[in-house]
């Protein structure tokens, strides 16, 4: 767990033009009117540890409400039997120091700094507590801290520049166990009372479910072959195995947003990239069987299936027509389990712009070790990590996504396309 008192609060100078100024000294109406506008746990964090003053003007971030509950009818038991789940929140943030350190490859005067963004992923539980994830998965980091010394615990946001990338969101009966069956969840409202989830499920089937309801209600009751559910731009966006994108109005209908893609790929994944709706087409293996721990007992066993090629596409809005993406610029692709968004490489030490970074795991809560893999876009070659940490010291010993947070090309050996 990270916890607030972990974090320090002392205040700092922070530089504004050319002239030194005590944030502090700053007109009341000024970060007054700053505070108010604070809508998450980390900024007012933040915003408070600046300064006694500044901490005394605005009150702990406090949820509007607590995590909603659902009645939902389990797949791990009766079809007649409801049990309640909770919603869980994570995040995904970028962590870079405020004063990058220069290169150590470049002596000149104007020295190059290098890209020290980290990827961080943090599920929230009851305030000020949060749980550290894998940026790829749902899957806990394990971590040691009675060898690390005292001063290393600590953790301070104010020599931190922290940038929100995306947020996750899943199904949980408790802190630890999610709810089996559940592809993909997107939240509209997440802390209001009329709170409404839209969710991939059971195969295929896309449905939502309201605060309060005991079942799942179908929003298309004659294709169950949906992959991806996803929000862009304040709107619900879903894709089927046929690559048709579908937009999702108020009234919980569907409305034909694009033609079929006929992609010849086994999955579709929508991620927004540059402020683009992309689909990305999965090419997988032959699919192999693995049963789940929880449901092994008079379940089907759970196919795996292992990626050998992807492709991009967007939208030709105007011709309604679907262009294949080969060269994505500066951006890389983080294809998740629970969320998919995009980074700019030339931010991360050791990422590869062009690329998608993804895993074949699918049941990853529960998966002794996970593998991140990348794949080169223009040169259709998948590469692996070759240095993978188990259980870690997140301070002492950081994971490769905290430290470098996407490993660096040296890393990574690449296959030709198609190739396992």
């Amino acid at each position: 767990m990270i916890h607030e008192s972990t974090m320090s609060s002392t205040s700092q100078f922070l530089q504004m033009g050319d002239a030194g100024v005590r944030w502090s000294e700053l007109p009341s109406e000024i970060w007054s009117a700053v505070g108010k506008r604070l809508n998450n746990y980390i900024d007012v964090l933040r915003f408070r540890s600046v300064c006694r003053s500044w901490r005394s003007s605005l009150p702990p971030f406090q949820e509007t409400s607590p995590p909603p509950r659902l009645r939902f009818p389990s797949s791990t038991t009766a079809e007649s039997f409801s049990v309640h789940v909770f919603l869980s929140q994570s995040t995904v943030y970028r962590l870079s120091p405020l004063h990058p350190q220069p290169s150590p490859n470049d002596s000149s005067s104007c020295s190059s700094t290098r890209p020290n963004g980290r990827l961080v992923k943090l599920e929230k539980l009851e305030l000020p507590k949060m749980r550290l994830l894998h940026p790829l998965s749902k899957r806990q980091i394990g971590y040691n801290l009675k060898s690390v010394p005292d001063e290393q615990k600590e953790f301070n946001l104010l020599d931190t520049r922290i940038d929100k990338l995306a947020t996750s969101y899943s199904l949980k009966f408790t802190d630890d166990i999610c709810v089996p069956g559940i592809a993909k969840v997107v939240v509209a409202i997440p802390n209001s009372e009329e709170c409404t989830i839209i969710a991939v499920y059971e195969g295929g089937k896309l449905g939502f479910a309201r605060l309060g309801d005991e079942k799942w209600n179908l929003i298309d009751e004659q294709n169950f072959h949906y992959d991806d559910v996803i929000v862009h731009n304040r709107q619900y966006y879903a894709v089927d195995k046929w690559g048709t994108i579908f937009w999702i109005d108020s009234s919980m209908r569907l409305v034909q947003f694009s033609p079929p893609l006929i992609g010849l790929g086994h999955r579709k994944h929508l991620v927004e990239c540059g402020g683009e709706l992309l689909v990305i087409d999965r090419f997988v293996d032959q699919e192999r069987q693995f049963r789940h721990p929880i449901h092994h007992i008079d379940r089907d066993p759970v196919a795996i299936s292992k990626a050998i090629d992807f492709k991009a596409y967007k939208l030709d809005q105007e011709w309604g027509r679907w262009v294949e993406v080969k060269n994505l610029g500066n951006l890389s692709i983080i294809l998740g389990n629970d969320c998919s968004f995009s980074v700019e490489a030339s931010k991360f030490d050791g990422c590869i712009q062009n690329c998608i970074y993804f895993s074949d795991s699918n049941d990853d809560e529960f998966s002794v070790r996970s593998s991140i893999r990348v794949f080169d876009l223009e040169g259709g070659r998948i590469g692996k990590i070759l240095a993978y940490p188990g259980i870690i010291d997140i301070f002492s010993r950081p994971p490769i996504w905290l430290s470098k947070s996407l490993p660096p090309l040296k890393d990574i050996n690449f296959q030709h396309r198609h190739e396992n």
